[in-house]
């Protein structure tokens, strides 16, 4: 909580950090040497947003800024499709924090009276968080929390982010390497893009062949091609949905 920044702002002559306060009213704090990001979210405020959440985990996604969230229909939809299977998306440009971005995405589970179909619906809607360590969309892979209507909650674990944020560091690192070798901003720019669309491919289940480029993974004999399956009303909400 308070305490760390307080005691922290206590000692100005070890003070290398930027704290600022947030839009939402959470602090957050930027080191200026890596630019990495932490969030002082209420621990508090996350496990009443996801009573099913352990400490541990709600502590450690306390800290970070979420930047994405992908909308689906139900679970099954992501379990059959991925991150291809989602009606929508909103990205979060500064990145907020996870109880400011839960409560984005409830507001946007459509409405319904209760027995209706629509009602089973909306008690099914199932969304997708991902965190960041620098308040950027990553190049590696982000951490993950999903999150349904009735407050099921499967989200990257302390060892997992760790495991991720080692993997973002190394990125960090060989990005500064190509810089001190003359790698201009547009060119680090423009790997950080091919490496965003092959990881989006890979969430397609797309293969990379070399020299043919990216191709769908090769079907199964007898199979049905993946297609992917859009309700008429999601269709229609679809453009709502990312306001």
């Amino acid at each position: 909580g308070m305490e760390e920044v307080s005691e922290e702002a206590a000692k100005p002559e070890k003070e290398t950090y930027q704290v600022s306060r947030d839009v939402a009213g959470t602090l957050r704090k930027t080191d200026p040497e890596t630019g990495d990001v932490e969030l002082y979210t209420s621990i508090d405020g996350i496990l009443q947003a996801v009573p099913k959440m352990n400490w541990d985990v709600a502590a450690t996604w306390s800290r970070l800024p979420i930047m994405k969230v992908h909308l689906f229909i139900d679970r099954a939809s992501y379990d059959r499709g991925g991150m291809e299977r989602s009606y929508a998306s909103k990205v979060f440009p500064e990145g907020l924090d996870l109880i400011a971005a839960i409560a984005w995405w409830r507001k946007r589970i459509p409405v319904a009276a209760p027995g209706t179909a629509a009602a089973a619906q909306r008690a099914v809607a199932f969304g997708v968080f991902e965190g960041s360590f620098n308040a950027e969309v990553s190049a590696t892979d982000p951490p993950l929390l999903m999150l349904d209507a009735s407050g099921e909650v499967q989200a990257d674990d302390v060892e997992v982010i760790q495991r991720k944020h080692q993997s973002y560091v190394k990125r960090r690192e060989l990005e500064k390497r190509w810089a001190k070798k003359g790698a201009s901003e547009e060119i680090l720019r423009k790997i950080k893009e091919a490496d965003l669309h092959s990881m989006s491919r890979k969430a397609k289940g797309d293969e990379y062949l070399y020299k043919t480029g990216w191709v769908p993974k090769p079907v199964m004999p007898g199979a049905k091609s993946p297609r992917r399956l859009m309700l008429p009303m999601l269709r229609a909400r679809s453009s709502e949905a990312v306001q």
